[in-house]
């Protein structure tokens, strides 16, 4: 059961309202391919996000800093490091509940190929104290902490907290603000039509990656998933979708005020980026995006969007130009995150300059696409490619037609939210016909008879 004191910021931003709060902390223990390990590292996407945001806010303000906050469940053994980092950004870890059990943590395992293997390192772990840890009840948060005007948070897609997105989305607008979500794995199974409506009906702006959207809607073109997506969420629900797609960068889309889906933008990833650890890389895109947003959020809709071109979130009408901008700034933090294995240790100080220039060489390269476009992947940043779906499926097809039952071994299935365009979920393994159990508890799988934890 969680203590009731919460840790606590210096004096001076106790009673700060933030301006983004993130949710979910795991401590992670980094094994790369190399042989080289990070431990320690804050994990989760909170932390992640948070990052993004910083970064971006403080290179659009000129180095002013933001106040942000984190709200999870928290050990007694919670690093000191760890806590000394979030502080290091700005962070208000007043939302930091302390429970008796340990912290969250994890071993992740990375292969050359792309592949990365989560092992839950607490005994018993997963079990129902540790998902409560993950994301604290809304009644756990400090109350400066709900006067907050973003909040962006990880879910489930066949699993969404709907009941708290609900009461984050209503405490948002009430303070001129939004709610954000992502994914933090693919769907086990396709999703129902009515599973992604109840979800994109009750958050203002998305963002899977390509894999997860897919998993959620069909295959197709980013723009055309994002579209589908829109389409679920209706003239109430998510006004922007952003489909990530790697180091092919993103592609963006939102339904204007006149109810019209748009034409997207296509934002690359930052050329040249030297990836050291993907992890995180999403979850900066989000902070960096939001941001963005929050920097360029104006009620004056006459200016904004003369020709409703456009997109009205909760009431702030943004342009055309500041959904690409907002792509940009996510695509910046989003590179910088992976510079570094763990989340980077380069003081925001050093690194705002270098976010400025990549933004203004990035803006540039922004495309305006339809829904017919494929995906330009020239330009991308080097990354190792994840194993690719037609290979597998393939496979799969050969076994069928050999009167042999399809099973996919574990050593083959990506078993991560944050992977490369091109790796594999089990969901697409479904559609191509493979037997893949999904175990009772959200987030578990069994893939060729091992359970595997997807994140």
């Amino acid at each position: 059961m969680p203590q009731a004191k919460s840790r606590g910021m210096p004096d001076k931003q106790q009673e700060t309202a933030p301006e983004l709060v993130c949710f979910t902390v795991i401590v992670d223990d980094l094994v790369f391919p190399d042989g080289g390990t990070a431990m320690a590292q804050l994990g989760g996407g909170g932390p992640q996000t948070l990052f993004g945001y910083q970064l971006a806010a403080h290179a659009l303000r000129g180095g002013v800093m933001a106040c942000t906050g984190l709200a999870a469940g928290v050990g007694p053994d919670l690093p000191p490091s760890c806590v000394e980092w979030l502080h290091s950004i700005g962070v208000d870890t007043r939302g930091l509940v302390p429970h008796v059990r340990p912290t969250p943590r994890a071993w992740q395992v990375f292969e050359e190929d792309g592949r990365r293997t989560q092992v839950w390192r607490g005994a018993g772990d997963p079990c129902d104290e540790l998902y409560s840890m993950l994301r604290p009840r809304i009644d756990n948060l400090p109350p400066h902490f709900l006067r907050a005007p973003t909040y962006h948070i990880g879910i489930h897609p066949l699993h969404p907290p709907l009941k708290l997105l609900r009461a984050l989305r209503e405490a948002a607008h009430a303070h001129g603000g939004l709610l954000s979500s992502e994914p933090y794995t693919a769907a086990e199974r396709p999703a129902s039509w009515e599973e992604v409506q109840a979800l994109l009906r009750v958050v203002d702006v998305f963002s899977p990656n390509e894999s997860e959207a897919a998993s959620m809607v069909g295959p197709g073109s980013p723009l055309q998933m994002a579209h589908r997506l829109l389409e679920a969420a209706g003239p109430e629900g998510a006004r922007v979708v952003v489909v990530r797609c790697g180091p092919a960068g993103v592609v963006a889309a939102w339904r204007g005020e006149d109810g019209t889906l748009s034409k997207g933008w296509q934002v690359p990833a930052v050329p040249d980026t030297k990836v050291a650890d993907v992890c995180g890389a999403g979850n900066s895109f989000c902070g960096g995006f939001l941001a963005s947003l929050a920097a360029s959020r104006t009620a004056d809709r006459s200016s904004s969007l003369s020709n409703a071109s456009g997109a009205t979130v909760a009431g702030h009408a943004y342009s055309p130009e500041a959904l690409r901008d907002a792509c940009v700034w996510g695509c910046v933090s989003a590179s910088f995150m992976v510079e570094e294995r763990g989340v980077p240790h380069t003081p925001l100080q050093a690194l705002w300059p270098r976010a400025q220039q990549r933004a203004g060489s990035l803006r540039g390269k922004a495309l305006r696409v339809s829904a017919s476009a494929s995906l330009s992947r020239t330009g991308c940043m080097q990354a190792h490619p994840g194993r690719a779906l037609p290979a597998v499926a393939a496979g799969i097809a050969q076994r069928r037609a050999g009167g042999m039952a399809p099973r996919i071994k574990s050593s083959c299935t990506p078993v991560a939210a944050r992977r490369l365009p091109g790796q594999l979920h089990p969901a697409a393994l479904c559609r191509a016909g493979a037997r893949v159990a999904v175990s009772a508890r959200p987030g578990q799988a069994r893939a060729g008879g091992h359970r595997v934890s997807l994140r």
